[in-house]
C-alpha cells in the first residue's frame, strides 16, 4: 500500500537526544526516522522555510504559513491526495511524555503503514494514546480539520483503531488483553492494598484491580477494573472511584442537582464520544476469541446522557482526560487533594508547572510564545503571538489532563498589563483551561517569585535580594526567608528582555551607541529605584530567575543545553556577565543560534536580557549571584497546595 509520512512541524521547536536534551531539532530526527521506515514518501510542513534548511535531504518540504496544526493537516492532505498516496501516517512535534515518545523510531512508522486495523489508527504505549496515527485517504475528506489533531481523532471516534507499540528490547511487554486476575500484574495489588479496598467497598472486591491513583497517605482513590469480574461477569466501569472523602464530595454534588448542572453545559456530542473513547479503551482490552456476553455503555455502563459523575472523576483523575470529570475536580477543588499545577504566560515565554500532591514536580515546560511582541509600541497583543501562546495552552491543557491535575492557576503579566485587546487573550485562556487567566500586579509577581526562588532556603535570616528577568518587566524583591512575603520589599520596572530589546537594540548585531542608549536607560530605571526604595539595597546576597539567568548559567557550567539539575543553585559571575555581554553583543542572531546553551528561540533578545542583570551586578554591588530554576512558577504551584 502506498503511504506516505507526514510531519506537522507548527509551533515551537523542542531539541532532543539520546538523552532528552541536545542540539538536535526534533524536527529532524522525526524525519529520520519516517525515512528509515522506508515509507512511500515523507513529507514535512513547516510554517517557516528557516526550519527546513535543517531538515535531511529525501524529505518533501511543503511551506503553509497558517502556522497552525489545522492549516499544516490540510496542507499535507492535499498534496498526498494529489500524489496518489494511499494512506498518510501523521505526526506533531509537540513534547510527548517521558516513555510515550515512540514516534523516534523507525518501527513505530513501519508498524502504523503496515497496519490493517481499519481506517482511523492511533499509536498506544502501555494502553495510552501517542501523537502519531494512520488515516487511510477513504476518510481524508470526512476529517474536520478546523482545529488542532487531537479533535481530528476525537470526531471520528467510532472508527479509531488503536495499534500497541512493543518494545522489542524491553525485558516484558505490558499484557495488552488479559481478563483475568493476571490483568494487571505489572501494577501487583499488595495484601495492604487488597485490604484497604476491601474496607472501602465493604466487600470482597469481585474482580481484579490496580490502584492507580492514591491519596497524600498512599491510601487507594481510584482502582482500574478488569473488563470481566471473577466468574465472567461483564465490569463496564474501567475506573472506580473508592477514596472515601472524593466519594463523598461527588454525592454532594449529585444531591445538589450536579448531573443536571453539568448536562446543562456539554454538547450532547462530546458526552457521546466520551462515551465512545472510555469503551474503546475498555474493549480493547478483550480478547477477540471471547464469546459471550460483554461489557456495555460508556462511563460507568451509561449509554447516553450522564448518569455517575463518580466514573467520570475517576477516569479524569487517573489521567483519562474526560471533560466532565475534570469540570468536577474544578467545583470540587477545594475538597480534593491531588495535583496541581501553575501557569505562566510571560512577555517572552508560557511556561507550566505541575507538582504531585507531595509537592514533588511531575512537569515542568517552557515554550517561547512571544506573547508580548510589538506590544512595547503598539499596546496591542498581536493576533499571532495571542494565537501562539493559545496553541501553547492546548497543548498543556492535554498535559492536565494526562495528570488529573485538581487545581489551577493561570497567570499573565508585563505583556498583557500593557495591552489594550488583552481580553480576547483572557477569553481564548478561559475557554482552554476553565479558569481565568489573572492578571498580576508587578508587586504581586514579585512575591511569588521571591516564594518561589527561596523555596529551598528556610531556615536561614540572610537577607536576599531575588531578581526575576522576564521578557517585559524585571522584578526586585528583597527580604530575608524568614519573613513574610507582605514584609519584603518589591518592586517591578519595565526592562524585561524583550523590551530593552525592542526599544533600542534595533540592528544585527547591535551598534554601540545602540547598546550604550540601552544600557544608560536601564542604569537610570535602576539608580532612580535604589533611592525611592532603599530597603531593595540591604540584602548582601543575589538569587537570579527565570530564561535569561538560565541561559548565562548554563553557559557558565559549559553545557551544551539547559539542565536544571546541573545549573540550580549555582553561580554566575559578574565577570562572567560581562565578558558573555561583550561576546555575545558582536554576533548576529543566526550566530547566537548557532552557540551551545542558548535556546534558538531566545536568541534575538538575549543580549537584552544579559544588559539588564550586568546592570543589576553592577548597580547593587554584587559579585555574583544564584541562579534559581524555581520562580514564579513555583511560587504559584506551591501556593496551591497549601491552600
Amino acid at each position: 500500500m502506498n503511504v506516505a509520512g507526514v510531519i506537522l512541524s507548527t509551533g515551537p521547536e523542542s531539541r532532543i537526544s539520546h538523552s532528552g536534551r541536545s542540539s538536535r531539532p526534533r524536527t529532524e530526527v522525526l524525519a529520520r526516522a519516517a525515512l528509515d521506515a522506508t515509507l512511500a514518501e515523507v513529507v514535512v510542513v513547516v510554517a517557516d522555510q528557516k526550519r527546513a534548511e535543517l531538515l535531511p535531504e529525501g524529505v518533501t518540504i511543503l511551506l503553509d504559513e497558517g502556522g497552525s496544526q489545522a492549516s499544516a493537516l490540510r496542507c499535507a492532505v492535499d498534496w498526498c491526495m494529489r500524489e496518489g498516496h494511499e494512506a498518510i501516517v501523521c505526526t506533531t512535534i509537540d513534547r510527548q511524555a517521558p516513555g510515550l515518545d515512540i514516534a523516534l523510531t523507525p518501527d513505530t512508522w513501519r508498524a502504523l503503514a503496515l497496519s490493517t486495523l481499519g481506517p482511523l489508527v492511533v499509536a498506544t504505549k502501555y494502553g495510552r494514546h501517542c501523537e502519531i496515527f494512520r488515516v487511510d485517504a477513504d476518510i481524508w475528506p470526512a476529517l474536520p480539520l478546523d482545529g488542532v489533531v487531537a479533535r481530528a481523532l476525537d470526531s471520528k471516534i467510532e472508527l479509531l483503531r488503536e495499534l500497541e507499540i512493543v518494545d522489542p528490547l524491553a525485558e516484558k511487554a505490558p499484557d495488552p488483553a488479559p481478563i483475568t486476575p493476571k490483568l494487571f500484574q505489572d501494577d501487583e495489588v499488595s495484601a495492604l492494598d487488597m485490604q484497604k479496598v476491601r474496607d472501602l467497598l465493604g466487600r470482597e472486591p469481585s474482580g481484579a484491580f490496580a490502584v492507580v491513583v492514591r491519596d497524600g497517605a498512599g491510601d487507594p482513590v481510584v482502582i482500574r477494573n478488569a473488563p470481566f469480574l471473577f466468574d465472567g461477569t461483564p465490569m463496564p466501569t474501567r475506573y472506580w472511584l473508592v477514596g472515601r472523602r472524593e466519594q463523598e464530595a461527588v454525592g454532594r454534588l449529585e444531591s445538589s442537582g450536579g448531573v443536571r448542572l453539568l448536562e446543562s453545559l456539554f454538547d450532547p456530542a462530546l458526552i457521546e464520544a466520551t462515551h465512545a473513547r472510555y469503551a474503546s479503551e475498555r474493549d480493547a482490552l478483550i480478547d477477540a476469541s471471547h464469546i459471550g456476553p460483554r461489557p456495555t455503555g460508556g462511563v460507568g455502563g451509561t449509554r447516553r446522557g450522564l448518569k455517575c459523575l463518580h466514573a467520570h472523576l475517576a477516569w479524569y483523575l487517573a489521567g483519562g482526560g474526560d471533560p466532565v470529570g475534570r469540570h468536577v475536580a474544578h467545583l470540587l477543588a477545594d475538597e480534593l487533594n491531588g495535583s496541581v499545577a501553575s501557569i505562566d504566560c510571560g512577555t517572552n515565554s508560557t511556561r507550566l508547572l505541575v507538582l504531585d500532591r507531595d509537592g514533588s514536580v511531575l512537569e515542568r515546560e517552557m515554550t517561547i510564545t512571544r506573547l508580548g511582541q510589538g506590544v512595547d509600541t503598539t499596546k496591542v497583543l498581536a493576533d499571532d503571538a495571542i494565537e501562539r501562546t493559545l496553541e501553547t495552552l492546548r497543548r498543556y491543557r492535554e498535559i492536565l489532563d494526562r495528570h488529573g491535575v485538581v487545581r489551577v492557576r493561570a497567570t499573565t503579566t508585563s505583556a498583557a498589563r500593557d495591552a489594550t485587546n488583552r481580553e480576547q487573550l483572557f477569553g481564548g485562556a478561559k475557554t482552554i483551561l476553565g479558569v481565568d487567566l489573572e492578571l498580576l500586579a508587578g508587586e504581586e509577581e514579585g512575591r511569588l517569585s521571591y516564594l518561589g526562588a527561596t523555596a529551598g532556603l528556610e531556615g536561614t535570616s540572610d537577607p536576599w535580594l531575588v531578581v526575576d528577568v522576564g521578557g517585559g518587566s524585571t522584578e526586585f524583591i528583597a527580604g530575608s526567608t524568614a519573613t513574610t512575603q507582605e514584609n519584603n520589599d518589591v518592586a517591578s520596572l519595565n526592562i524585561g528582555c524583550v523590551r530593552v530589546t525592542e526599544r533600542f537594540l534595533h540592528s544585527d548585531p547591535p551598534t554601540r551607541a545602540e547598546l550604550e542608549t540601552a544600557r544608560s536607560a536601564v542604569k537610570k530605571m535602576i539608580e532612580d529605584l535604589q533611592v525611592q526604595m532603599p530597603g531593595l539595597c540591604v540584602p548582601d546576597r543575589c538569587i537570579g530567575v527565570a530564561g535569561t539567568l538560565a541561559t548565562l548559567a548554563t553557559r557558565s557550567q559549559g553545557l551544551l543545553t539547559y539542565e536544571g539539575a546541573k545549573t540550580h543553585g549555582t553561580g554566575v559571575s559578574r565577570e562572567f556577565v560581562d565578558a558573555e555581554l561583550a561576546r555575545l553583543s558582536r554576533m548576529t542572531v543566526t550566530e547566537l543560534r548557532q552557540l551551545p546553551g542558548i535556546d534558538p528561540a531566545r536568541a534575538d533578545v538575549i543580549v537584552g536580557g544579559v544588559l539588564v542583570v550586568q546592570q543589576v551586578l553592577e548597580l547593587f554591588g554584587f559579585k555574583e549571584l544564584m541562579y534559581s530554576e524555581t520562580d514564579i512558577l513555583d511560587g504559584v504551584a506551591m501556593s496551591l497546595l497549601r491552600s
